[in-house]
C-alpha cells in the first residue's frame, strides 16, 4: 500500500496498529500484511481497537511505532487520555503517526482545528510534532466521513510525533562532590596575611587602650534635669505641650492655668462704688470698693454660679 511507503518503519520493530469500528476491514488486512513484510520475522505488528486501548493493559515501553487513523474512512477523534496511553506504551524515542479529520472554520462543531490537534498531542507528552499534512481522500471516503462526523466542511490531516528519549518518572544520578577542593598556594598566602592568632594578642609589644582613660571628669558629671527638657514650643508662638508629653511642659502649663485668675468686667459700671451699688449676681459682691479703672483679680471660685 502507498500508505506504508511513507511510514518510518524498519525491520525488527514492534508496531501497534490502532483501528476503529467504522473502518474498512479489507483495508485493515491489507495494511497489516504490508507492515508485517516491512518489520520482517524479527518484528511484530499488533492490531488493537483504539476504543479498548486503555483496557488492554500493555506494559510500559512495549512498541517502537504506534499508528492510528491510517485506514479510511476515519472519524475517530483522539483525546488526551487515548494519546497519553499511547505515549505510555511507546518506547523512549518511539514515533507515533495519527490521522484525524479537522475543521478550521469558526463553527467547527465537534471536530478539532489543526492547532487544537497539535496542542492535544503536545499535552499528551509528545515532542517533535510535525505540521499537519493534508491527506487526499476518495469521494466515497469523503461521503462516509461526512455521515460519521455530521459535518460537510473538513479535511483529514496526518501528524507525526515522538515520545521523549526518557521514560516518565525516570531518575538520573547527579555527580556531586563533597570532598574538599584544592586551594591555590597563592590564596593560602593571602589568607595568612589576614589571619590574627590568639598568641599574637598576648604579645607584650601590643599596647592596649585603658577603658578608664576614654572618659574624663566632665563626662562623669550628672546632668541637670533642666537641660534634659525638650525644646517644645520654642519661638514667638505660644507654648503647646505634645500629646504624650514627657518633658514636664504639660504639667507646667497646667499649673500655670490653675494659678491664673480671671478678670471680670462690670456690666453696669457701678461695681467700684461698693456692695450698695452692686447687683445680686455681681462678681465683686463682698469685696471692698475700688477706684474706677483699677485692676481687681477675682478668685475663680467666686465666679462659679450658684447651684
Amino acid at each position: 500500500m502507498g500508505v506504508v511507503q511513507n511510514l518510518d518503519v524498519s525491520v525488527g520493530q514492534k508496531v501497534l496498529l490502532l483501528w476503529s469500528g467504522n473502518q474498512d476491514v479489507k483495508k485493515l488486512q491489507q495494511l497489516v500484511e504490508a507492515l508485517t513484510k516491512r518489520v520482517g520475522e524479527t518484528g511484530k505488528v499488533q492490531v488493537e481497537n483504539i476504543e479498548r486501548l486503555t483496557l488492554s493493559s500493555y506494559p510500559d515501553s512495549s512498541f517502537d511505532v504506534a499508528m492510528s487513523g491510517l485506514i479510511q474512512p476515519c472519524s475517530f477523534l483522539h483525546t488526551t487520555d487515548c494519546l497519553g496511553e499511547i505515549c505510555r506504551i511507546l518506547k523512549p524515542n518511539g514515533s507515533m503517526v495519527v490521522q484525524e479529520p479537522v475543521n478550521d472554520s469558526p463553527e467547527s462543531g465537534k471536530l478539532k482545528r489543526k492547532e487544537q490537534l497539535i496542542s492535544t498531542i503536545k499535552l499528551s507528552g509528545f515532542v517533535d510534532i510535525s505540521q499537519p499534512e493534508k491527506i487526499e481522500l476518495s469521494s466515497e471516503d469523503i461521503e462516509s466521513i461526512q455521515n460519521l462526523s455530521l459535518t460537510k466542511e473538513f479535511q483529514v490531516v496526518k501528524v507525526t510525533s515522538k515520545k521523549p528519549n526518557y521514560e516518565v518518572g525516570s531518575t538520573s544520578q547527579l555527580k556531586i562532590s563533597f570532598g574538599k577542593k584544592k586551594v591555590d598556594k597563592s590564596q593560602e598566602e593571602v589568607a595568612k596575611v589576614w589571619t590574627l592568632s590568639a598568641s599574637d594578642m598576648l604579645d607584650d609589644d601590643i599596647e592596649l587602650v585603658d577603658d578608664d582613660a576614654l572618659l574624663d571628669a566632665d563626662d562623669l558629671k550628672k546632668p541637670d534635669p533642666l537641660t534634659l527638657k525638650a525644646t517644645c514650643g520654642d519661638g514667638p508662638k505660644k507654648k503647646k505641650a505634645c500629646k504624650n508629653c514627657t518633658c514636664g511642659l504639660s504639667d507646667e502649663l497646667e499649673a500655670e492655668a490653675k494659678a491664673k485668675k480671671t478678670t471680670a468686667t462690670s456690666a453696669c459700671g457701678s461695681c467700684y462704688l461698693g456692695d450698695a451699688f452692686r447687683c445680686a449676681s455681681c462678681p465683686y459682691l463682698g469685696m471692698p470698693a475700688f477706684k474706677p479703672g483699677e485692676k481687681v483679680m477675682i478668685p475663680g471660685t467666686q465666679l462659679k454660679a450658684d447651684a
